[in-house]
């Protein structure tokens, strides 16, 4: 997820249902618990509309009730099914088993008090592993006798450019690596 001005990238569908894991409550009120918790700018309707049918043609969530009041449109209060559960339960775990940057765990770190954190923890860990490993590769390419024969033949502002994006991804990993860490500490911890 990116913190610009833009839609959110976070998975709704975790949020609704740990929400409706906690109690029934209708969508208008989940998006706004959503904008307030997290550090998310704007999500659209018709995202987060969507969301909810979806869960809802799976079977994970259901309608429990309609709430009529005057001069208001009714409200329709839903609650999560115990499919939903073992699929909230099930996602949450999927998703400390592969990602890519801690921002796509804002949701499941949320919603920690759903699974086991040391199960999660392992997962992490297997994770980081990899993620270390792949920009191992990726800085071992870097003395590739063949890619710096491609990268004499470029001009100096390719080259600059190809130097710039290169410090920037691997500061971005070196952080990211920390926040993993961090992360994984907190996991064991609570």
């Amino acid at each position: 997820m990116n913190h610009q001005k833009g839609e959110c990238t976070l998975s709704l569908s975790l949020f609704i249902l740990g929400s409706l894991a906690d109690e029934n409550n209708h969508p208008y009120k989940l998006k706004k618990l959503l904008l307030d918790t997290l550090p998310i700018d704007k999500i659209s309707e018709g995202k987060f509309y969507y969301n909810f049918e979806t869960l809802q043609k799976k079977g994970f969530i259901e309608p429990v009730e309609t709430i009529h009041i005057e001069n208001r449109p009714n409200k329709t209060l839903y609650t999560i099914t115990d499919e939903g559960r073992q699929y909230l339960e099930q996602e949450i775990y999927n998703n400390f088993k592969k990602f890519s940057n801690i921002e796509d765990l804002y949701i499941s770190i949320f919603l920690l008090k759903y699974i086991n954190p040391v199960k999660a923890a392992i997962y992490l860990e297997d994770s980081i592993n990899e993620e270390k490993k792949r920009w191992d590769e990726y800085r071992k390419a870097k003395n590739n006798k063949e890619l710096i024969k491609q990268f004499q033949l470029l001009d100096d502002k390719q080259k600059k450019a190809i130097e710039f994006i290169s410090e920037h991804s691997f500061s971005q990993s070196d952080h990211n690596f920390y926040w993993m860490e961090k992360l994984l500490t907190f996991l064991k911890d609570i």
